[in-house]
């Protein structure tokens, strides 16, 4: 009895190297564009106030150095906070996810940004953001959470 293997569904020694060549590949290009344990985005006097139009400071830290980036670009940010609660029947708890886009008003002195965006309540807030940093060669992102009160 002879047993006859199809190419299709085992393939050659050649393709898998080049298949376990694609994947070192892609995930060396995943670890150098990963830099966000390189820096640290930090919202600062905080609670933040509670407002459409709240302003709040953040600051960005190189942590190797502990030194503030002075002359990143905000390229956007996004506030997100989510509410635990319950359906109107039933016992299953449910969450709802609030925020919106953030807008760059300035930079008040070195290191830090001000942001202005829609911190409708008190709580825990979460800002997803996103920035170019001289001299990297893909964008610096982070998270920040802070607290939002009256």
């Amino acid at each position: 009895m002879q047993l006859h293997v199809s190419p299709k569904i085992f393939p050659g020694r050649q393709a898998l190297g080049m298949i376990a060549a694609a994947l070192i590949s892609f995930s060396f290009a995943a670890q150098a564009a990963d830099r966000s344990e390189e820096y640290r985005f930090e919202v600062v006097d905080q609670p933040v106030a509670v407002s459409a139009h709240s302003e709040f400071n953040v600051r960005l830290t190189k942590t190797s150095t502990g030194q503030p980036v002075e002359t990143a670009k905000i390229a956007r940010g996004r506030l997100e906070m989510t509410m635990p609660h319950y359906a109107h029947k039933g016992p299953v708890p449910m969450t709802t996810t609030m925020g919106g886009e953030v807008k760059l008003q300035g930079t008040p002195s070195p290191g830090l940004y001000r942001l202005m965006g829609d911190v409708s309540m008190p709580g825990t807030w979460k800002l997803d953001i996103v920035a170019t940093v001289p001299g990297e060669a893909q964008p610096v992102e982070g998270t920040a959470t802070f607290k939002a009160g009256q």
